[in-house]
């Protein structure tokens, strides 16, 4: 039988070990090839795809406010339908309850700076205001048409000093003038000296004369007092509408 001399059986291994060597040699080689060849195009394609996506999400970000953007003026366009809705239904409720003639009008010129009151409505002469037509809100009296043209007209308000009307205390029935008394409140005076008038009281017209129907709502008594001369009492009215935030009012034909 054929026997390998040892010779033979060294350079058989040699060459193995030196095969196996080669081969595990250029298979790192590869590796560290293929690694040093990608990286750079891994590197890209990161950045890339980082880059694509921050544009997406910033692109995203402001499609999503001007949405918001939009959402929130419907919302407020909403508010503002509700509350003009309210108050309208507010006014109808008052006409109803009142039953007089009556033209609606809006607020369209105010004055912010003016604390004595007065404010223009879009109605006149055209729409059947007259001067001294009483002005009223849903909570009540808000003063008279001093100025009355063709398509607008000029309101007093029950604040300012030049006001007068007839009123009495609802509760007791006792008599008296209001007059303005600037900066969002009105007077009540000429009231007998003898007489018990109580803070939170309700002041209403008098229907005295032909100007303000009897029993419209002026306000409540927040303070009373007596005259320098000591002959009559008076008192402080906080009127039951704000004179100064109205958009919407009835004129009394």
């Amino acid at each position: 039988m054929y026997k390998l001399s040892i010779e033979k059986k060294i350079r058989i291994f040699a060459t193995c070990l030196l095969a196996l060597v080669f081969l595990l040699f250029f298979s790192g080689v590869r590796k560290l090839f293929l690694k040093a060849f990608l990286s750079p195009i891994k590197f890209y394609y990161s950045v890339s795809r980082y880059c694509g996506s921050k544009q997406y999400l910033a692109e995203e970000n402001e499609s999503l406010r001007e949405t918001i953007g939009s959402l929130s003026l419907e919302v407020d366009r909403f508010r503002d339908l509700r509350d003009e809705n309210k108050r309208l239904r507010a006014l109808l409720k008052f006409e109803e309850k009142i039953q007089f003639d009556t033209v609606s009008a809006e607020v369209i010129v105010r004055n912010p700076n003016d604390w004595i009151g007065s404010f223009v409505i879009n109605k006149g002469t055209a729409d059947g205001v007259q001067k001294d037509s009483a002005v009223c809100s849903a909570r009540g009296l808000l003063g008279k048409v001093v100025e009355a043209g063709k398509n607008t007209s000029s309101v007093m308000l029950i604040t300012h000093p030049g006001f007068k009307a007839g009123a009495m205390l609802k509760e007791s029935r006792i008599n008296g003038i209001v007059t303005g008394a600037g900066k969002g409140r009105a007077r009540i005076l000429y009231l007998p000296i003898d007489a018990e008038v109580k803070e939170g009281a309700v002041v209403v017209t008098a229907g005295f004369s032909r100007l303000f129907p009897k029993g419209i709502t002026i306000g409540e008594i927040v303070s009373v007092g007596k005259s320098k001369t000591g002959l009559y009492k008076y008192a402080t009215i906080k009127p039951s509408a704000d004179c100064f935030s109205q958009e919407e009012v009835l004129c009394i034909k």
